[in-house]
């Protein structure tokens, strides 16, 4: 995402993350991958759930991740085991959800590109 943000910003868009970690964690985040663009906190995964994006991890997953050293708890600051879906939605400026892609597997990201060329079509609208 970072590599098209120069594009987005010349399409007078923005770009805007959200992820359950606690602001700590996204700061830290942000510093280490030299991120620009905004990192929202969603506590809870409220947003994602709103979204509907949000899921929560089966036990055998959770003891995957605490047998690997990861508190989810800590690093969200709550209990819930939820996670967001890999996602991404284009917004015009009216709200309207243009463009929408969730992926199932989290393990595959959106592709940045194709949001770029979705907000460039929008311009010519």
């Amino acid at each position: 995402m970072q590599q098209t943000l120069a594009e987005i910003a010349s399409l007078r868009a923005s770009l805007v993350a959200i992820s359950p970690q606690l602001p700590a964690q996204s700061r830290a985040l942000r510093k280490d991958k030299s991120l620009t663009f905004d990192l929202l906190h969603d506590p809870g995964n409220q947003v994602a759930n709103l979204f509907g994006v949000r899921f929560a991890l089966p036990d055998a997953e959770r003891d995957k991740y605490r047998g690997v050293g990861l508190d989810l708890g800590a690093f969200n600051g709550d209990d819930s085991w939820t996670l967001p879906l890999p996602a991404r939605f284009v917004i015009d400026q009216a709200g309207i959800v243009r463009d929408a892609v969730i992926q199932t597997d989290i393990t595959v990201r959106p592709n940045p590109q194709t949001g770029l060329d979705i907000v460039q079509s929008l311009r010519n609208i």
